[in-house]
């Protein structure tokens, strides 16, 4: 009976090096297939986070806008966030500009940017550029 154990025991190897390296190759190639993928929802998800903002920003302009009837004289505040320098570009009587420009924080470059521009009739027109 102890034999028989014993012979069993000697039968069973562990994992070859061939195996090893398969299942490294195939994590690999998951891990490269996957990554993009992260990275783009990653993005998209900053994305958001500065259109929210800048929906913020709309809100307080339109405001300053329906009280004296023009966009001139308003100097509104922004909040900076950890990937976004949020600013009032040129706010005149009929348009005030907004933008969010991208800090050089992973996985913003640095040269993105969302530019919102607010015109009197209520309407915004929204631009970005460097993704």
């Amino acid at each position: 009976m102890l034999e028989r154990i014993w012979k069993a025991r000697r039968d069973e190897r562990g994992f070859t090096l061939i195996e090893l390296i398969m299942v490294l190759v195939i994590l690999g190639i998951l891990l490269a297939l996957a990554l993009p993928q992260y990275l783009g929802t990653r993005k998209k998800a900053l994305v958001a986070e500065a259109d929210q903002n800048l929906q913020e920003m709309r809100t307080q302009a339109w405001l300053h806008y329906v009280e004296k009837n023009t966009f001139t004289g308003f100097s509104g505040t922004a909040a900076d966030s950890k990937h976004w320098t949020y600013s009032y570009g040129s706010c005149a009587d009929d348009t005030c500009t907004m933008v969010a420009s991208a800090k050089n924080v992973a996985p913003l470059t640095g040269n993105e940017f969302v530019q919102v521009v607010l015109s009197s009739d209520g309407t915004a027109t929204v631009s970005s550029g460097g993704f």
